[in-house]
C-alpha cells in the first residue's frame, strides 16, 4: 500500500520538472507534465505502476479541472460573444466529429469507438491561441473575440455530447435496446441543460448571500469542494459525465461574490496535487512500445482531421456569416489546438471500454503536435496588418 506515496511523489517531482521545462519554451505546462508521464511509465523507465490508487486521484484531478474552468468562464463575454461564436463553434463541432467518425472505419469497424474517436476531436483548447494572440497583439481583433467566444462555446457543446455518446455507448454495450436507450438519453440530457441553465441564472443568487456574510472563509472551500463533488455525482447518476456537473457548478459559481477566492484556493490543490497527477496518469497508460505501423498511419489520420476539421469548421461558418476570407482563416487557425479536454474524453473513453488503448497514443501526439503548430500557424494567419476594434464594435460588421 505504501507503494502509492512513493509514486505519487515520483509523479509530483518530475511533472514540476517536465512543466517548468515547458514553460520555459513558452508551452503549456500540460505538455511537460504529460511527456513526464510516458518517460516514468511503461514507453521509458517503468519507474511507476498505474493502478486503482492512482485511478481514483486522476479521476478526482479531472473533476476539480472542469469546475475550475468552469468557474473561470466569465459568463457575461460568454453571452456577449453573439451568434456568429456559437455558429463558429458549432462548425467547429459537426466537421471533426463526422470527419473523425468516417476517417476512423479505415482503422475499426465498431460504431461506437469511431463516433468516439470523432468526439475526442470535437475538443478544442484556447490556452495556446490566448497567448499567441497576446504576444503578436492581435487579441482584440474581430477575429481573436471570435475564437475566445467560439472556444468556450465549443468546450460546453463538447462535454454535452461526450456525455451523451458515452451514456449511448455503454447502454448498449450492457445490451439494451438502441432506439430506447436514444430515447432516454435524449430526455435525460435535455432535462440535464434545462435544469443546469435555471441552477446558472437563479442559484448564485441565493449562494451570494451565504458567501458575502462569511467573506473569505475557509468554509467556502470546503462547502464548494463537497458540492463539486455532489455535482459530479448526480451528473454521473443520471447518466451525465461527472466532468459535465463539475463544469456546470464551477459555471454557477463564476458570477458570485469572492469567486476569485473559491477559484485560487481550489486551483492550487489542483494545479500542485491532482492535476499532475492526471496528466501523467495519462503517460503512464500509454506505452509507446506498442507502436505500429497502422498506429503511426492512425495517428497521422487523426492529425490531418484533426487540423482541417478546425480549418474548415469554423473557418467555412464565419465565412458564410460574413466574415472576409482571412479573418475566417485566422479563426479557423485559432481552433486547431487541442488540450485538457481531448485528454479527458480520451481518458473516459479508456476508462469506460468504448475505446481500445492503443488510442492513446495517437491522441497524446495530436494533443502535442495541435499544441505546437498552432501558433506558427496563427502567426502566419496574422502576418498582415489586421484592424482591430474596441469593445463597442459588434463581432461582426
Amino acid at each position: 500500500m505504501y507503494n502509492i506515496f512513493l509514486s505519487i511523489a515520483i509523479i509530483l517531482v518530475v511533472t514540476n520538472i517536465g512543466g517548468t521545462l515547458s514553460k520555459k519554451i513558452k508551452m503549456p505546462q500540460v505538455l511537460g507534465a504529460l511527456v513526464a508521464g510516458v518517460i516514468i511509465g511503461p514507453s521509458c523507465f517503468n519507474i511507476v505502476k498505474y493502478n486503482n490508487d492512482l485511478k481514483l486521484l486522476s479521476d478526482l484531478g479531472v473533476v476539480l479541472l472542469m469546475f475550475i474552468a468552469g468557474i473561470e468562464t466569465d459568463l457575461e463575454e460568454l453571452k456577449k460573444a453573439g451568434l456568429s461564436s456559437l455558429l463558429i463553434a458549432a462548425g467547429g463541432v459537426i466537421v471533426p466529429l463526422i470527419f473523425g467518425t468516417l476517417t476512423a472505419y479505415a482503422f475499426f469497424n465498431n460504431f461506437y469507438e469511431n463516433l468516439f474517436i470523432g468526439v475526442i476531436l470535437t475538443a478544442t483548447s484556447v490556452t495556446i491561441s490566448v497567448q499567441t494572440l497576446n504576444e503578436i497583439g492581435k487579441l482584440n481583433t474581430k477575429a481573436g473575440i471570435n475564437i475566445l467566444g467560439a472556444a468556450v462555446i465549443d468546450d460546453v457543446i463538447g462535454l454535452l455530447i461526450v456525455s451523451f455518446v458515452l451514456s449511448i455507448a455503454q447502454s448498449a454495450k450492457s445490451g439494451g435496446n438502441v432506439g430506447s436507450s436514444l430515447l432516454l438519453v435524449s430526455i435525460k440530457v435535455l432535462l440535464f441543460c434545462i435544469g443546469a441553465l435555471l441552477l446558472i441564472l437563479f442559484m448564485p443568487k441565493f449562494i451570494d448571500k451565504f458567501t458575502t456574510k462569511k467573506g473569505k472563509h475557509q468554509n467556502l472551500i470546503i462547502y464548494s469542494l463537497a458540492l463539486v463533488l455532489i455535482f459530479a455525482f448526480a451528473a454521473e447518476s443520471l447518466g451525465i459525465a461527472a466532468i459535465t456537473g463539475a463544469y456546470v457548478f464551477g459555471l454557477i459559481l463564476s458570477p458570485v461574490t469572492h469567486n476569485d477566492y473559491i477559484s485560487k484556493e481550489l486551483k492550487s490543490i489542483s494545479e500542485n496535487f491532482l492535476s499532475p497527477i492526471f496528466f501523467a496518469s495519462v503517460g503512464l497508460v500509454t506505452n509507446f512500445r506498442s507502436v505500429n505501423s497502422s498506429i503511426l498511419v492512425l495517428t497521422i489520420v487523426m492529425l490531418i482531421v484533426a487540423v482541417l476539421g478546425k480549418i474548415i469548421g469554423c473557418g467555412l461558418v464565419a465565412k458564410l456569416y460574413g466574415m472576409k476570407t482571412k479573418e475566417s482563416v485566422q479563426i479557423g487557425v485559432g481552433m486547431i489546438s487541442r488540450g485538457e479536454v481531448a485528454i479527458i474524453t480520451t481518458s473516459l473513453g479508456l476508462q469506460s471500454g468504448i475505446i481500445s488503448d492503443k488510442l492513446s497514443i495517437p491522441t497524446l501526439i495530436v494533443v502535442v503536435m495541435t499544441t505546437l503548430i498552432t501558433p506558427v500557424f496563427l502567426k502566419i494567419a496574422f502576418s498582415e496588418k489586421t484592424p482591430k476594434f474596441n469593445n463597442d464594435t459588434k463581432l461582426v460588421e
